[in-house]
């Protein structure tokens, strides 16, 4: 069971989507509170790697289940936490994607931050999946610029 979900309507193609999402490198380009992020491996089960926070806290990460232009699992540990995110992919119509984003919160103090986490996490995916949106419906050979990196 997730402890949040967030979907969106996209007008363009999973393929689309999903080289976005496979690039996990240039994930900051939509997800604006992730400044950095190396996977160590290609984009498939048991590849990890490390995603650095806007606010500089070091996200270690491992690709769990991968299934191409349909979905792809996460998991992550942020401080004591242990966080699952999935990512699923709905072909509502030709060019037309519904998006899904959901994470579950587990750990041992995970009882204590849940609520602030999930608050947290909800603005954040949210904003994500909107930054997705807008890159991936961008008209061929038209970019969206890259946000700038805090100083």
């Amino acid at each position: 069971m997730n402890d949040l979900a967030v979907e969106i309507r996209v007008q363009a193609p999973d393929g689309v989507i999903w080289a976005l999402w496979s690039d996990l490198p240039a994930s900051p380009r939509w997800d604006t509170d992730v400044r950095q992020c190396s996977l160590y491996g290609p984009f498939e089960a048991g590849s990890e790697g490390l995603c650095i926070l806007r606010n500089g806290l070091r996200m270690p990460l491992r690709l769990e289940e991968v299934v191409y232009r349909q979905s792809y699992r996460n998991s992550a540990r942020l401080l004591w936490i242990h966080l699952s995110f999935s990512h699923h992919l709905y072909r509502v119509a030709p060019g037309v994607t519904h998006v899904v984003h959901a994470v579950r919160v587990t750990g041992r103090f995970s009882i204590l931050y849940r609520w602030l986490l999930v608050g947290v996490l909800r603005t954040a995916m949210g904003k994500a999946l909107r930054n997705l949106r807008n890159l991936a419906e961008q008209p061929a050979g038209e970019t969206v610029p890259t946000p700038p990196s805090p100083r």
